[in-house]
């Protein structure tokens, strides 16, 4: 497992390891350009694109399930655009994208794991059948 780099990403997943248990493989920090289609790589990624990582990663046999765990910092215009242009590049690649927010967890981006950080995840996690 790669390095954790973001704030609230430890506490984020120790509760999918609880949600999820040993049935799935969880990975940390996976480079954006392993999870999209090859078809990307004809049209060419930019170079920030070939250095992007998504925080956590849960292969559970199927689609991936790319978790982006998203603080204040992803707010800013040019930030935020980068995320669209990511999310929806995974997305065609047939993964599926969680975004855990810091204004929807503010308990998790305190790196608290208690029951609060566990129904904040839960919460952000609520559309998907993992």
């Amino acid at each position: 497992m790669s390095a954790i780099i973001g704030k609230g990403e430890r506490t984020a997943l120790k509760i999918l390891e609880e949600l999820y248990g040993s049935d799935v493989e969880y990975k940390t920090q996976v480079r954006f350009k392993d999870l999209i289609s090859y078809e990307f790589y004809e049209e060419g990624l930019s170079e920030r694109q070939k250095k992007e990582t998504v925080d956590i990663v849960i292969y559970n046999g199927f689609n991936p399930v790319c978790i982006r765990v998203q603080g204040g910092d992803h707010t800013g215009i040019l930030k935020s655009e980068r995320d669209t242009v990511q999310k929806k590049m995974l997305e065609w690649s047939n993964c599926i994208v969680v975004d855990i927010w810091f204004h929807d967890c503010p308990v998790l981006f305190k790196e608290k794991l208690n029951d609060e950080s566990r129904k904040e995840v839960k919460e952000a996690l609520k559309f998907f059948n993992l």
